[in-house]
């Protein structure tokens, strides 16, 4: 009997346009990110809390970026000593974005 990897591509057309999409996309997002003079996890950290909206929680943000708790943690404090955020009542909110 033989084996289907011989025979099958080991992705199919649909994944590695879907890879090439999601390539294309991050790439932008990570020139946006350098414009900004902003690393990757700052960016996604400053993205999620302006899509969320006011009453943003750290686990929101950890949740929807897949970023480690304590780098969101040390990040937001971060924003907030520099003005990005602000935080109240333990909920990040946006404020002034440069």
């Amino acid at each position: 009997m033989k084996d289907n990897f011989s025979t099958t591509p080991y992705m199919s057309s649909n994944l590695r346009e879907y890879n090439r999409i999601y390539k294309e996309v991050n790439d932008i997002y990570r020139d946006a990110a350098s414009k900004f003079g902003l690393s990757n996890s700052v960016f996604d950290i400053l993205y999620t809390i302006c899509e969320v909206g006011e009453g943003c929680l750290q686990k929101d943000v950890c949740d929807a970026t897949f970023i480690p708790k304590q780098t969101v943690n040390s990040a937001i404090r971060k924003l907030e000593q520099e003005g990005y955020l602000t935080l109240s009542n333990g909920k990040a909110t946006a404020s002034t974005f440069i």
